[in-house]
């Protein structure tokens, strides 16, 4: 079987399938310290790579910031734009804040009119796990760490090997591994057992060393026992990352 190619399977994704994690105690940690290192006066603005249908993204939006979303999949975009459109009071403020959609390859954000070095931060949750292979994953923060201007903030999810908390994982891993080529990568499938998309679970190191060799500084990376974004009741570990760009490049 040959590999899947991740930006097909999310082009045409259903949107009200998009899985997400609502833990967003650790966002909103990361976004305080925004506020603190970049001040209030004039709103800092995030972006929200691989938005879905905006709930990062309407949520920071309402924390006081001017937002971005990014997202490949059209039919996710035109729904996000339509939940802000109902909802009055994200809709205020407009002149004073920016609030946002572009349809775009979060691996090729500049073509799509993002400008290099504009962003306070960027949020991107759950997004590496499902880009693609191990080159994609590099580009995703590569484009990230461009992106950010000097000392802005990477706040990063990624779901997390769980093979000794959830033997269903440590069977997924071993059989798919012939499929995917690589270890801790996998088919996310339907209740029909038919493949939607490949998802890799990473390691703490594998993953500090992805950002460190993107060249983010001041890593911290806290993993939780939590409930899988797909599997209603089935335990997995998820990481919750913030790093910087720093202020001089070293």
């Amino acid at each position: 079987m040959s590999p899947r190619d991740a930006r097909s399977d999310w082009k045409a994704y259903a949107p009200e399938a998009i899985p997400t994690k609502t833990n967003f105690g650790p966002l909103e940690i990361v976004l305080s310290d925004i506020k603190v290192t970049f001040g209030e006066e004039h709103p800092p603005l995030i972006l929200d790579a691989g938005c879905g249908v905006g709930v990062v993204t309407r949520l920071i939006y309402s924390k006081g910031f001017s937002v971005v979303g990014v997202d490949i999949n059209e039919a996710a975009l035109h729904f996000a734009r339509e939940s802000i459109s109902a909802r009055k009071g994200l809709s205020e403020g407009l002149s004073e804040r920016c609030l946002r959609f572009i349809h775009g390859d979060i691996l090729a954000l500049f073509p799509s009119g993002i400008q290099a070095g504009a962003f306070s931060g960027v949020v991107c949750q759950l997004v590496i796990s499902i880009i693609g292979a191990d080159h994609d994953r590099a580009a995703l923060l590569a484009s990230l760490y461009t992106a950010l201007r000097p000392g802005g903030y990477l706040y990063l999810s990624a779901s997390g090997v769980s093979d000794d908390i959830n033997a269903q994982y440590a069977e997924l891993y071993k059989s798919d591994t012939e499929i995917t080529k690589e270890l801790y990568t996998y088919l996310s499938r339907d209740d029909q057992g038919r493949a939607l998309y490949a998802t890799h679970h990473f390691s703490e190191d594998e993953l500090k060393k992805l950002l460190l060799d993107t060249g983010f500084a001041d890593i911290k990376i806290d993993k939780k026992r939590e409930v899988s974004s797909r599997r209603s009741g089935q335990a997995a570990y998820f990481y919750y990352c913030c790093c910087r760009k720093p202020f001089v490049a070293y």
